[in-house]
C-alpha cells in the first residue's frame, strides 16, 4: 500500500498556523514592532519549510529528485503567501491601532536618518500611509518568496535522495 504524503497545502497550512500564533502573541505582549521579532517570524517560515521539504522527501522514502522537493518547497511557500496575504489583511481590519504604530516607527526612523529632511519624510510618509495595504503585501510576497526560494533550496539539498527507475524491467 503506497503511503500518503503530506500536500503543499497541508504543510503551508500547518506552516501558517505557527506564523499566526507567534505573530497574534508577539502583538498582545507589544512586541510585534520589534526588530527581532520581525526576524523571527523570517526564520520561523526557513525553518518550517525545510522541515516540510525533508519530511516530504521522507514520506516518499527518497524515491525524489532535487527538482521534485524544490518544488514541493516552492508550493508550499506560494500557500504561505497566499494563506498570509488574508490573514495580513483581516489583521489590518480587525487591529487598525496596528497599522498606525507601524507607520509611527517608520517615521521615527526615517527622522533619525542623517540626510533626513522633515518635509521629504512628511511627503514620503503620506505617501506610505495611503498605500500601506498594497506595500505590506507587495513586501510580503517578495520576502516571502526569497525566503521560500532559499529554503527550498537548502531543504532539496539536505534531503536524502535515492530516485528509482521509473521502468526497472527495461
Amino acid at each position: 500500500m503506497k503511503k500518503k504524503s503530506t500536500s503543499p497545502v497541508m504543510a503551508g497550512l500547518l506552516i501558517c498556523i505557527v506564523l499566526i500564533v507567534f505573530g497574534l502573541v508577539m502583538y498582545f505582549s507589544g512586541l510585534y514592532l520589534e526588530t527581532w521579532s520581525q526576524y523571527t517570524g523570517m526564520v520561523l517560515i526557513a525553518a518550517g519549510l525545510i522541515w516540510a521539504v525533508i519530511n516530504h522527501g521522507k514520506e516518499k522514502d527518497g524515491n525524489v529528485t532535487f527538482g521534485s522537493l524544490f518544488g514541493y518547497g516552492f508550493k508550499t511557500t506560494a500557500v504561505i503567501i497566499c494563506i498570509t496575504i488574508v490573514y495580513t489583511l483581516i489583521f489590518g481590519y480587525i487591529f487598525p491601532d496596528a497599522k498606525e504604530a507601524f507607520i509611527a516607527k517608520a517615521r521615527e526612523e526615517a527622522l533619525t536618518a542623517p540626510n533626513a529632511n522633515e518635509s521629504q519624510v512628511e511627503q514620503g510618509m503620506a505617501m506610505f500611509e495611503k498605500n500601506y495595504t498594497l506595500f505590506m503585501i507587495i513586501g510580503l510576497i517578495f520576502w516571502y518568496a526569497i525566503i521560500g526560494a532559499v529554503s527550498s533550496l537548502i531543504g532539496a539539498a539536505v534531503t536524502k535522495k535515492d530516485p528509482k527507475p521509473t521502468f526497472d524491467n527495461v
